[in-house]
């Protein structure tokens, strides 16, 4: 087998070599992507995965982010699920997972027959997160599932939380992430509300980073610190939306956890902000 650098370096010109060959007027440049993840809806995503996600196009969403995905969504074959997404008009692009060195072999070749882009490991999962050997080892294994999942074709993110910022001996943990990972193995969900809960900043990140965050979630955060419906909050996603090509983004997700009526109807109103004042 090929070393991760070689593989890296097959993988940067392969990618260059197919831009080059997409060339203007036969590349159209695609419909606008507006991502949600499914959390959002998660008191009937789980019971009824089918009707969720006949809720969410209708609204608009054309592109989903499922959780839970252990091979099968939400009990659903992969192969199946995808074929539903689709047939509604939807891109299935990225899902959480709870990924492992172990697994990822098995939910990479499962995540090919959904249709996938991207495997995304949502939080550290129950590994040690106490000191910063602990984080080097996370970004260890890290490295080890990008691989296995740049082999099969698809990209690997590591969503964050807001502990990724508490200092451990003065060093941030999620510094130490970005830093022990490689560019073309890894890439990061940057969650916009618990970066900013955790006490940084997002544009920041962009600019220290450039092209490492590929993934979004759009999330608000109400004067009371819960996160509420886009736009009735305090974050500045115009201005974290200029950014958008130095963080690398190529998919954003709405997420929301907290409500100030149904999810329903909070999921439609942040539809309409993000359509109205983010296109």
């Amino acid at each position: 087998m090929k070393s991760r650098r070689e593989f890296i370096k097959t993988l940067s010109l392969l990618t260059v070599g197919a831009a080059a060959s997409c060339t203007f007027p036969y590349c159209i440049r695609p419909k606008r992507l507006t991502g949600i993840q499914l959390w959002t809806l998660r008191d009937i995503a789980g019971k009824d995965p089918v009707g969720t996600l006949q809720i969410v196009t209708d609204i608009g969403f054309n592109n989903i982010e499922p959780y839970g995905f252990d091979g099968k969504f939400y009990g659903i074959e992969a192969r199946e699920y995808g074929d539903i997404v689709r047939n509604l008009g939807a891109r299935l692009s990225s899902t959480h997972t709870g990924i492992s060195s172990d697994n990822c072999r098995h939910y990479a070749e499962k995540a090919v027959d959904a249709g996938l882009e991207y495997l995304v490991l949502p939080s550290p999962g129950g590994r040690p997160v106490s000191t910063t050997d602990d984080f080097k080892r996370i970004a260890e294994e890290l490295n080890t599932i990008g691989l296995a999942v740049r082999e099969a074709g698809l990209g690997f993110g590591y969503h964050n939380h807001a502990r990724e910022f508490d200092p451990i001996d003065g060093i941030i943990p999620y510094d130490i992430l970005l830093q022990e990972t490689e560019p073309g193995l890894v890439c990061f969900e940057m969650d916009i509300y618990w970066i900013i809960k955790g006490g940084a900043d997002p544009l920041d990140y962009f600019r220290k980073y450039p092209g490492r965050f590929e993934l979004w979630h759009v999330k608000d955060m109400g004067p009371d610190g819960k996160s509420c419906i886009i736009g009735n909050g305090n974050i500045n996603f115009k201005e974290i939306f200029a950014l958008a090509d130095i963080a690398g983004m190529k998919y954003f997700y709405l997420e929301q956890e907290d409500y100030e009526k149904s999810p329903v109807e909070c999921v439609e109103e942040s539809y309409g902000y993000i359509e109205g004042e983010l296109g």
